[in-house]
């Protein structure tokens, strides 16, 4: 079953999704996390919560912007089939023709060989970053660095292994500068992010970076987690300069929704979105990585920057986007994916439809967190149910009940949770605070200050 109306029903987990959100950025010790949903071309959910700058106590809103990382190998890659569609250059085309430094040495090599294509879809065996350690000091190459490198850079032949490759998006940004006869930046800014509105995005650090979050290591116990310094990509950028924020990226991902004109042809949106190559793990399109989440195909994203852990994805069917930001090196940005993207499946499948046999207005003064020695329990009405979830899982799914109507403010456990009561009632008092009466006798009034930024 598939629900008739699949924004009203993302829409409707807003209150469970913004608390585990928040919970879930508190109990992983992430300084701040965006997250935005939209479907079709409706932004249906968004959230930020946390700092951005922890030492200035400056909170994060959807408005922060963050180093979205090899999310700039989207834009890259659309880029480039905006110059197909122009008929300016073909995938097949060699990357030689285009680049006279590319496999000057040897015409006859297997790197004279690499084709456009194969930079897209992580199949041309190049190095994954080279010999540089940009990512070790901060020093991003030049393209001098990169041109005196080229001729080491192929790991394995052409189309043998799928290998992602920073290198492969440095050398297409370069492509699109040989073919355009302008910088990449201005480029993809011109023909991509002015377009589509995308005030907040930028190819490079933006100028004005009082909106930009700071980006922290990881957690470690008894550790101090100073922040990194902001440092530009230079060649890189377009492999991992970019800084976005959610609801930019939603924007985004709305233009790659096959029949509605923006940005590319059809056609060429599904040349990007199907399978190109294929690892033994992994398989891509042009650009975009190709996964099932929660029974559903997202064509998809991730970005990795000292600081920095985002995810993002679009699931074509119903037009679902979904964006995840965090400024922490640990952050699991694709693991709340996976739990935002579990949550609107069941949501979208109807599994909080139905009459709800009681007052539905009323029961949202009871959402919140109940607190006790053995766990947290998290309470929400999603659509016409009453839910009770432990929020700790990165899958809220997973450990979460739809709570039976019985009479007034009395519900039953059902049986789906072998180990979570089933069968027997759970009865709410509403009040300031509400209260939770649970099976073994156990009253618990709801914690208002669970947690805080």
């Amino acid at each position: 079953m598939t629900t008739a109306d699949p924004a009203a029903a993302v829409r409707s987990l807003t209150r469970f999704l913004t608390d585990w959100l928040a919970f879930q950025r508190w109990y992983r010790q992430v300084p701040a996390l965006s997250v935005g949903v939209s479907v079709g071309d409706e932004v249906v959910f968004t959230s930020a919560s946390g700092l951005m700058d922890v030492d200035g106590r400056v909170p994060a809103t959807t408005a922060t912007r963050f180093r979205v990382a090899s999310h700039s190998k989207l834009f890259t890659a659309t880029a480039i089939m905006q110059l197909v569609e122009q008929r300016r250059l073909r995938l097949d085309d060699r990357v030689a023709d285009h680049l006279d430094w590319f496999a000057a040495d040897d015409p006859d090599s297997e790197l004279a060989h690499v084709t456009i294509r194969q930079l897209l879809s992580h199949s041309s065996g190049l190095t994954r970053d080279g010999v540089t350690t940009h990512w070790h000091d901060d020093q991003f190459p030049s393209l001098d660095a990169i041109v005196d490198q080229v001729g080491s850079m192929p790991v394995y032949a052409t189309a043998e292994h799928l290998k992602y490759s920073n290198v492969a998006f440095t050398i297409a940004g370069q492509v699109i500068e040989s073919v355009t006869g302008r910088s990449y930046e201005d480029h993809v800014t011109e023909s991509i992010l002015v377009p589509l509105g995308l005030t907040s995005t930028t190819p490079d650090l933006p100028d004005d970076m009082s909106e930009h979050a700071l980006g922290y290591p990881r957690w470690l116990p008894e550790r101090a987690r100073p922040p990194f310094d902001h440092v530009h990509a230079r060649v890189m950028n377009s492999a991992t300069g970019f800084s976005s924020t959610a609801p930019d990226l939603l924007r985004w991902y709305q233009a790659h929704r096959f029949g509605n004109g923006e940005l590319l042809h059809d056609r060429n949106k599904r040349e990007m979105q199907r399978l190109q190559f294929e690892g033994e793990s992994t398989r891509w399109g042009l650009g975009f990585s190709i996964d099932e989440v929660a029974g559903m195909r997202f064509v998809s994203h991730g970005g990795g920057y000292p600081g920095f852990i985002t995810y993002s994805g679009l699931e074509q069917e119903h037009g679902l986007a979904i964006v995840v930001l965090t400024n922490a090196g640990d952050g699991p940005a694709q693991l709340l994916f996976g739990g935002v993207a579990a949550l609107c499946a069941k949501a979208v499948a109807g599994a909080f439809d139905g009459d709800s046999g009681f007052d539905v207005s009323s029961a949202d003064d009871l959402a919140g967190f109940y607190e006790h020695r053995w766990r947290i329990n998290q309470v929400a009405r999603i659509g016409s149910k009453l839910v009770i979830a432990d929020p700790t899982p990165l899958d809220p799914t997973m450990a979460m009940s739809v709570l039976e109507h019985e009479a007034d403010w009395s519900f039953r456990f059902p049986t789906t949770i072998p180990l979570a009561s089933p069968g027997e009632t759970i009865r709410f008092e509403p009040g300031e605070p509400p209260t939770m009466h649970a099976p073994a006798a156990l009253v618990v009034p709801r914690s208002d200050s669970i947690f805080g930024s």
